[in-house]
């Protein structure tokens, strides 16, 4: 009886066989269903994440390509409820040739900060305007249809022969006026930019390092 229990194999053997065998079966499966997708992802044509593929290409509101390593200079207007009225940036910095930190124009006064960066032949700085609301509203013209197509045409030329893109900055009571100018810059597809200020409060205008080395692509 002991000899023939001795001899016996042992109790388990058989299901610990098949079940190693499942393991290199799965395993095998796995490197072969890897190996697939990496030959997938090899033969696939790449494309940028989010990218749209038409056969016609889309209408675009601005030009491209802009030139990245020149940007476009900037005309800044102002959009009031009263009209349309130019913010004299030259003015303001002939105040500040001399070397002081404030100017004094009839639109306002500027008070100019400059981040000095010794490594660098670009210094960073922050222009801000507290404008003269009161002037600024006796001076503007009326937005109607033949001042909003005049003042489209303007800014094209501006940007088609001088390189010059225009920043309107919109007073959120006078987002209604500048809403046919919007439409009359995106038919000529002319590059704009545009922001909504607060009136009775100053506006900031800046100029950093990261607008040249990383962000010129913004203006497309």
């Amino acid at each position: 009886m002991t000899a023939f229990l001795l001899g016996r194999r042992p109790r388990g053997t058989v299901q610990d066989g098949e079940l190693g065998m499942l393991d290199v079966s799965a395993n095998a499966l796995a490197v072969l269903i890897l190996a697939t997708m990496m030959v997938i992802s090899a033969a696939a044509t790449p494309s940028v994440r989010g990218e749209v593929r038409l056969e016609k290409t889309p209408e675009l509101f601005y030009p491209a390509p802009i030139d990245s390593t020149l940007p476009p200079n900037s005309r800044y207007m102002l959009v009031l409820a009263e009209g349309l009225v130019e913010i004299d940036v030259d003015a303001f910095a002939e105040g500040l040739f001399s070397g002081e930190a404030t100017a004094e124009t009839e639109q306002g006064r500027a008070v100019l900060v400059t981040d000095r960066r010794n490594y660098r032949d670009l210094n960073d700085y922050r222009l801000q305007i507290n404008p003269d609301w009161d002037v600024l509203s006796q001076n503007a013209t009326v937005l109607g249809q033949e001042a909003a197509i005049e003042e489209a045409r303007t800014a094209a030329d501006a940007y088609d022969n001088s390189n010059f893109a225009t920043t309107y900055l919109v007073v959120e009571d006078a987002i209604e006026n500048f809403a046919p100018l919007y439409w009359h810059l995106r038919a000529a597809q002319t590059p704009i930019r545009w922001a909504v200020v607060q009136k009775g409060e100053h506006f900031g205008l800046s100029r950093r390092v990261e607008n040249f080395e990383r962000t010129p692509g913004k203006w497309q």
